[in-house]
């Protein structure tokens, strides 16, 4: 092989090349595996000691030429590039706006619910997503044989062994916070507890498999549902930055005794259902080691997409969850 004559179309070769793809094809052709050059490195095993001393230097040198004519031509050609850019450059014009992400519709929503109830004394606590049947069910008036289970879609976990008490499952409400933190704490207090929730259910414009949901609890020694109402008055003042009509309508959660659905309406809407709600159970401050009869309290479950889906007149509960980009480039 001459390897003076390789050397010299090499030199030659990269002179006339300009553009970065001309040089990846030269260095592919002249330093590449595959290459003269390297082939011949892999053959220097078949020649004599001399031959190798010689033919090896010499090979060795040629190929640091090479490498050096390529880096070099790399940055003649990278240079010359920021030159044309530089010529065109307008240093008066601002510069391209940077792509930024931002904040899903519901976080935005959530943070402004925290915010509105941290401005009105209410703690931030927050639970297991994985809770057992006692804190989820038991707990809240609804034991194993009342028709009231029905109303939530259980996702039941299986259990590793059979030593284990209590059936775990995906918690279908935030409300097992309700006992878990009145078994540690003595009123008066405020919480909120925000989280996600599950339930087994057929997803369609306003059901999900998984959901949203602010609990609410405040307890102390004249609690009453006028004061539930002028919390609702003020976060639905503070969401929609508008004055908002509340209405209560009876209902029924084993939980809370008197139960009510809590509807508002903005100005020239219809009336919405946005939560379920009522004055605690007597029974769950029983559960919990109250004295008798000395507090009561209220208590509330929000969910965060029917807010969001007002706040911002979203049809389909679905949108967002499934991540189309251009739904979320509207927040």
């Amino acid at each position: 092989m001459d390897l003076e004559k390789l050397a010299q179309q090499a030199k030659t070769s990269i002179s006339l090349i300009e553009e970065s793809s001309g040089l990846e094809q030269w260095r592919i052709q002249y330093l590449g595996r595959k290459s003269a050059l390297s082939l011949f490195f892999n053959s220097l095993a078949q020649l004599s000691p001399e031959e190798k001393k010689h033919l090896g230097g010499k090979a060795n040198k040629i190929h640091k030429e090479l490498v050096l004519l390529y880096k070099n031509k790399k940055e003649e050609i990278e240079k010359n590039i920021f030159k044309k850019k530089d010529s065109f450059l307008d240093i008066t014009q601002p510069g391209e706006k940077q792509i930024l992400g931002h904040l899903h519709p519901l976080t935005l929503t959530a943070r402004e619910i925290i915010s509105s109830f941290e401005k009105m004394g209410f703690s931030i606590i927050e639970g297991p997503e994985i809770e057992t049947e006692y804190y989820n069910f038991d707990a809240l008036n609804i034991p194993e044989d009342h028709p009231a289970r029905e109303m939530w879609d259980t996702l039941w976990i299986k259990p590793k062994t059979i030593k284990e008490k209590s059936r775990l499952l995906l918690r279908t409400h935030t409300s097992p916070m309700q006992m878990r933190y009145m078994e540690k704490h003595q009123p008066p207090f405020r919480i909120i507890v925000p989280g996600k929730c599950f339930r087994y259910e057929a997803t369609d414009a306003s059901h999900e498999i998984q959901f949203f949901q602010i609990e609410g609890l405040m307890v102390g020694e004249n609690i009453t549902l006028a004061n539930f109402k002028a919390v609702i008055n003020e976060l639905m003042k503070n969401i929609f930055q508008q004055e908002v009509e509340v209405r209560f309508r009876p209902s029924y959660f084993p939980f809370v005794a008197p139960g009510v659905e809590v509807d508002i309406r903005l100005k020239n809407g219809d009336w919405l259902e946005i939560m379920g709600a009522g004055m605690v159970h007597p029974e769950l401050f029983k559960k919990a080691g109250y004295k008798n009869n000395q507090w009561q309290g209220f208590a509330f479950g929000l969910g965060i997409e029917r807010i969001a889906m007002i706040k911002y007149k979203i049809n389909d509960i679905r949108l967002f969850f499934n991540s189309d980009i251009r739904f979320l480039e509207q927040f």
